[in-house]
């Protein structure tokens, strides 16, 4: 990080991300008087230099959770690879797993609608009685 921060104002910004965003709290917890910490605390937040070391770690949090979540598809995507492998004797390895796992990853996609499976018979079904509609062969 390179905004410059005297040592209290680096533990205010800790404080301040770790409790949540309670401005007073965090300037307690920095060592502030408990009698000024709320001036102290809304204060520095419109400090450029403190504004600005908060928004890097906010970022940072946020790389690393969308890293994190990157990750997490990853392996699902590899579970699923490894489960649906068809051996020659047992058929699907683990039709379970990979049913699990395509469900956890669907839904860290935001894909919770089940998909209607239509077979080619009910298509053709369709069409051949779309086609075939008020003939009498």
């Amino acid at each position: 990080m390179t905004c410059k921060l005297s040592l209290k104002q680096d533990a205010f910004v800790k404080a301040y991300l770790l409790n949540g965003g309670n401005a007073t709290k965090a300037a307690i917890s920095a060592g502030y008087s408990e009698k000024t910490a709320k001036v102290i605390g809304s204060e520095n937040l419109i400090k450029p230099n403190i504004a600005k070391a908060i928004k890097a770690h906010q970022k940072m949090t946020d790389e690393a959770f969308v890293m994190s979540k990157l990750e997490k598809l990853k392996t699902l995507e590899k579970i699923i690879d490894e489960s649906i492998r068809i051996d020659e004797e047992k058929g699907i390895l683990n039709a379970t797993a990979a049913i699990a796992a395509i469900k956890v990853h669907n839904e860290m996609q935001g894909d919770y609608e089940p998909i209607k499976a239509t077979t080619e018979v009910e298509l053709f079904q369709s069409l051949g009685a779309r086609l075939t509609n008020g003939s009498k062969r």
